[in-house]
């Protein structure tokens, strides 16, 4: 059973898979755009979409089946499976409203591409920073619009006359939408109007827009940054342990040296402590003892006649 739901991991992580969903999903796309044109092939394309919902059916059998408790770990497999389930739910009776989310199908997309993943998540990163730029910009919006209201509601209603309109035509204006329009209509009765909604123009549309793009690039790059990080402490690892082996290496290569080099100075002292072997009497200086079958010499001889 191990070796089974190991082969099927296999499969599951393979890339060629990865390639076959990602194109069973866009192959559902094309079908969903080209329902709505209805038509005679609209039922045919209903059969090939039911077995398309049959292979993502397929697909969540075997990773969970796979992964086990893993696979709810992570964010994209929850929306995945979520997906699924509503594709699975009958689009008649009290469920007809939920055959519109069959559009979700497609935003599996992102979870198919891990760039798109990667951008997504640098989004969810951004929303802190992010909020607190947008809190800022709306503020200026707001504070803005209760000005314009003051100052040309009264002679450009159509644009200025409550606080509705204001807020609307001030999110026209940070978009440069039709602005001129605007600001033509209150020029005419306010020649110095321009200073204010050049201001506004300036303050909203290109520092607090920027600002807002500002923190989302920030964002990004933190997401690829740390991507590259984990793989940076993937590789040091790799290599930390090779060096920490060749250095084992050394160590007991060292060790056998130094284990020989003590054996060789026993060796020296062993030979060193040893005395020389005593000389016999009979072969001091060298001289070899008297034979008594030598002759003796004159002085002998003549000692001996006396």
């Amino acid at each position: 059973m191990a070796l089974r739901r190991g082969q099927v991991t296999k499969f599951v992580e393979s890339r060629w898979f990865s390639n076959t969903m990602f194109f069973v999903i866009m192959v559902n796309a094309v079908i969903l755009g080209w329902a709505t044109y209805g038509g005679s092939a609209l039922p045919y394309l209903l059969i090939v979409e039911r077995v398309i919902i049959g292979i993502f059916t397929i697909e969540m059998a075997l990773k969970l089946y796979a992964w086990r408790g893993r696979f709810w770990k992570d964010p994209w497999n929850w929306f995945d499976f979520g997906v699924v389930v509503i594709s699975l739910i009958p689009s008649t009776g009290p469920f007809a409203v939920l055959r519109i989310l069959r559009v979700l199908r497609i935003l599996r997309l992102i979870t198919a591409v891990p760039q798109m993943r990667q951008i997504i998540g640098a989004l969810f990163k951004a929303v802190p920073g992010m909020g607190t730029v947008i809190g800022l910009l709306l503020i200026v919006i707001y504070v803005s619009a209760i000005l314009g209201q003051q100052m040309f509601g009264e002679d450009v209603p159509e644009f200025f006359g409550d606080l509705g309109t204001t807020l609307y035509t001030m999110f026209l204006l940070m978009t440069t939408e039709n602005w001129p329009d605007v600001s033509d209509a209150v020029l005419e009765q306010h020649p110095n109007a321009w200073i204010f909604f050049v201001l506004y123009i300036v303050l909203t549309a290109f520092i607090m827009l920027n600002l807002v793009i500002g923190v989302i690039v920030t964002a990004m790059e933190q997401e690829y940054s740390e991507g590259r990080w984990e793989e940076d402490q993937e590789l040091e690892l790799v290599q930390h342990n090779e060096v920490i082996a060749k250095l084992d290496a050394l160590t007991t290569q060292v060790q056998y040296l130094q284990s020989r080099i003590q054996s060789q100075d026993r060796d020296s002292l062993v030979d060193h402590s040893v005395p020389p072997a005593a000389p016999s009497a009979n072969s001091t200086h060298g001289v070899p003892p008297f034979s008594s079958t030598e002759s003796p010499g004159p002085e002998t001889e003549s000692r001996e006649v006396d």
